[in-house]
């Protein structure tokens, strides 16, 4: 039995831009009540990710944001337990310089409000490669850079989901081989290596998962399989 199970949310417990579906909302309660403790772990902020598990109606989700940066207990505001991990100053001056370089070179474009880590969203092609640019051109340190199909992610160097889901583990007191996650795309493979089972959702190298499936609700019914076993 896994006492902790994580999730990524964009493309895995729901479609980008989109709610979790009901049948899956039922599935993460069920989990729940047999014992899990279930989180979300993803590139969004916990405040954005607080109004998506609001709805769902846990008893005691964890959100994790900005791939590992911040952790919040629960979905109440303020929160009771909430995390900030520290980074050094050369991140906070790429993330800074990156920045200005940005308004300079697409002004109006939209950035994710971050705790940490820098999101750009840029509208289109043209500015997709403006911003790959400004990436390729500055002499960045102390920095990971995700491309993804909407957006950038610029998050510090040494903070990824699998530093996040440690500390987490740590918290929690619970172990890696206790901890199941899910995700979908190639931020989440630093969870997959921590975690003792990783499940993908349509994931492109199904090497780095034990087991890869169509949909995420295939994914929690043999979690709650998994689970009834004990």
């Amino acid at each position: 039995m896994y006492k902790l199970l994580v999730f990524d949310l964009d493309g895995t417990l729901a479609a980008v831009g989109r709610g979790i579906l009901p049948q899956d909302v039922a599935r993460l309660r069920a989990l729940e009540d047999a014992g899990a403790r279930i989180a979300v772990c993803s590139g969004k902020p916990t405040y954005y990710l607080c109004g998506m598990m609001r709805q769902v109606g846990l008893r005691a989700p964890v959100l994790v944001g900005e791939n590992g940066a911040v952790i919040q207990m629960g979905v109440d505001l303020p929160p009771a337990q909430y995390h900030v991990v520290s980074y050094s100053e050369a991140a906070k001056r790429s993330i800074r310089r990156l920045r200005e370089a940005l308004e300079q070179a697409v002004p109006g474009m939209w950035y994710q409000p971050n705790e940490v880590g820098l999101t750009p969203f840029p509208r289109d092609e043209a500015e997709f490669d403006a911003v790959q640019r400004c990436i390729d051109g500055l002499d960045l340190r102390d920095v990971i850079v995700y491309r993804h199909a909407d957006s950038f992610d610029i998050t510090p160097e040494g903070i990824t989901k699998r530093s996040g889901l440690a500390r987490l583990g740590a918290l929690l007191g619970i172990a890696p081989q206790e901890t199941a996650a899910v995700g979908n795309g190639v931020n989440d493979y630093p969870m997959f290596d921590y975690a003792g089972l990783a499940l993908g959702v349509s994931v492109r190298d199904a090497r780095r998962v034990h087991r890869n499936f169509a949909c995420v609700g295939d994914a929690l019914e043999y979690l709650l399989a998994l689970q009834a076993r004990g």
